[in-house]
């Protein structure tokens, strides 16, 4: 495994779009610390001897926030591994993979900045199951994924850059790059889709865009005015702002 401390990316077979979600400069001017917090895309293909450098590395927790469905149908390889805490909680309480499904189908003829939108809307018992579990593992080095670690990992990542305060052009720019990243894994998917299907394994600088503006119109900005009617309390909200820090 190598580690790319400029671009925070864990670069080893079977792993696209992994990256420490340390090295973003904050508005104090400090940067967020390594080690802590590790977005990723799905396990499913990662096998030994690189479960065991992720060990290495410091992994010990893993929260798959992929629909119980995608879970089952294409399992993280260190899901039953004792060196491993698995949690798998949904933060999309539909299939992603089900393109009939009608919030899937929504999102597919608007934008995936309007998934996230909906997310923010009604996924907050599960925004708040999520911090909560990062808050009891936070003594871990803690990786997050779903499928293509773009989307609903995405989402996970800018709220804690959102929380210590990262320059939004950074921001967009960090959720940007996952396309770059995943072109690969994706390019099956979008070679045997209509052509209408395709933004959704982007990862188009305007979705992350749009997300910001309704934070900005619905909570003044301040992501700690939503994690608060995900029902988080003021000393978890400190807790969460303090892990990268």
């Amino acid at each position: 495994m190598q580690f790319e401390e400029s671009t925070g990316r864990l670069l080893m077979p079977g792993l696209f779009n992994t990256r420490d979600l340390g090295g973003m400069k904050t508005k104090s001017g400090e940067m967020t610390a390594f080690h802590h917090l590790i977005r990723s895309d799905a396990l499913d293909h990662l096998e030994e001897p690189y479960i065991t450098e992720l060990s290495s590395f410091g992994v010990s927790v893993v929260i798959d926030l992929r629909s119980q469905e995608e879970a089952e149908a294409h399992p993280d390889t260190l899901r039953d591994d004792p060196r491993f805490t698995y949690y798998n909680i949904p933060l999309l309480r539909v299939n992603a993979d089900d393109m009939n499904n009608q919030v899937i189908s929504d999102c597919i003829n608007s934008t995936l900045g309007d998934l996230y939108i909906w997310m923010f809307q009604n996924s907050r018992p599960y925004f708040a199951e999520v911090m909560r579990t990062i808050l009891q593992e936070k003594d871990n080095t803690i990786l997050f994924h779903c499928a293509h670690g773009k989307d609903r990992t995405g989402l996970i990542a800018t709220i804690f850059y959102l929380l210590l305060g990262v320059d939004r052009k950074d921001i967009i720019s960090n959720y940007a790059i996952s396309y770059t990243y995943v072109k690969e894994l994706v390019a099956p998917l979008i070679r045997k889709s209509d052509p209408r299907v395709h933004h959704i394994y982007r990862s188009d600088a305007k979705n992350m865009e749009k997300l910001l503006s309704y934070l900005d119109k619905e909570y003044d900005g301040d992501i700690r005015r939503f994690l608060s009617q995900c029902g988080l309390s003021g000393e978890e909200i400190a807790s969460l702002t303090s892990i990268l820090l």
